[in-house]
């Protein structure tokens, strides 16, 4: 009975070496060819990113959608020969979040909401995004061949810094700054290059000091088609939480001051973006003395959800 036992252990031992060749064998007998992938960051960061995300997306129903993760100089990966879409970008991002990577027409770079901070009302914005570096080939073929295929890519960033300083008057009487941007790209499709509306504003912080209200934010740019879109409009919100807990608001419509930037940045997309200074005008802006100045403690709590019936301080732009 045991020897019966021990012959059938072996029959089947063998039986599943030899399944294990023969799937082996077909695996090594389908088609893949070399790609040789090297990156070149000059000119585009000193910041190096740990490292890039390659997928290639087959233009042809039989074909496989291959999904590898490179170091930041490049390297090499096994294609199956035909045609492809192909997008890369870094992954160390910290806020930039990647969905609909199912299909080269649907991966988005987004970010979330701000939860965590609190402060009332910044729930409802989303984090401004953190640098994204992204190289898109629409066509990209790749022949049955022994010899490697050899490409240069220079990756681009997709995020734009814009910063501003502005005047402002009874800082004295504020202990925390929120600031907000509406109308910017908070949404950025890989396979399109273009920037996407996003229903949220962008929170982003900002800091007083000397009579001076200093600071930055980030997008995608401008959304898909702005440009030439009349209805555009972009609000730059500050909201000064006083230390009576009240909140007074500035609002700018900064359109044109965005638009100029980027219709004036010339030199076609190859160029890398800059950040972009943003020319408010110099009038000094006022926070008024709270009414009960002794209320409060000082610190963040003011609730900047309820922003209705607070005063507007408008603020020119050039």
């Amino acid at each position: 009975m045991q020897d019966t036992r021990y012959i059938l252990l072996v029959l089947l031992s063998s039986l599943l070496m030899l399944t294990g060749c023969s799937r082996r064998e077909l695996l090594d007998d389908y088609p893949v060819s070399g790609v040789d992938i090297k990156l070149d960051w000059n000119g585009v960061t000193d910041k190096l990113p740990e490292g890039v995300r390659v997928i290639f997306y087959p233009k042809s129903a039989e074909g496989r959608k291959i999904d590898t993760y490179l170091s930041v100089r490049g390297g090499k990966v096994k294609v199956p020969p035909g045609r492809y879409s192909v997008v890369a970008y870094n992954y160390d991002t910290e806020t930039v979040q990647i969905r609909g990577e199912e299909a080269y027409e649907t991966i988005e770079a987004f970010t979330g909401y701000c939860n965590g901070l609190g402060i009332a009302g910044t729930e409802k914005m989303v984090w401004g995004p953190d640098p994204l570096y992204v190289v898109q080939i629409n066509d990209l073929h790749i022949a049955n061949s022994e010899e490697e295929l050899l490409l240069d890519w220079k990756p681009k960033l997709v995020v734009k810094t814009y910063s501003f300083k502005i005047k402002v008057e009874g800082l004295e009487y504020v202990s925390s700054i929120v600031g907000s941007v509406e109308g910017m790209a908070g949404c950025y499709c890989l396979g399109r290059c273009c920037g996407m509306m996003n229903d949220a504003p962008i929170y982003f912080e900002a800091q007083g000091c000397s009579g001076e209200v200093t600071g930055s934010f980030t997008a995608f740019g401008l959304p898909e088609g702005a440009m030439s879109r009349a209805s555009l409009a972009i609000k730059f919100t500050l909201a000064f939480v006083k230390v009576d807990n009240t909140v007074q608001k500035i609002e700018v419509d900064i359109t044109d001051v965005i638009v100029n930037s980027e219709s004036g940045e010339g030199g076609g997309n190859d160029e890398p973006s800059k950040d972009i200074e943003l020319p408010l005008d110099d009038d000094e802006v006022k926070v008024d003395k709270p009414e009960n100045s002794s209320g409060g403690d000082g610190g963040i709590g003011g609730d900047v959800g309820d922003w209705g019936e607070e005063e507007e301080v408008p603020l020119p732009v050039i």
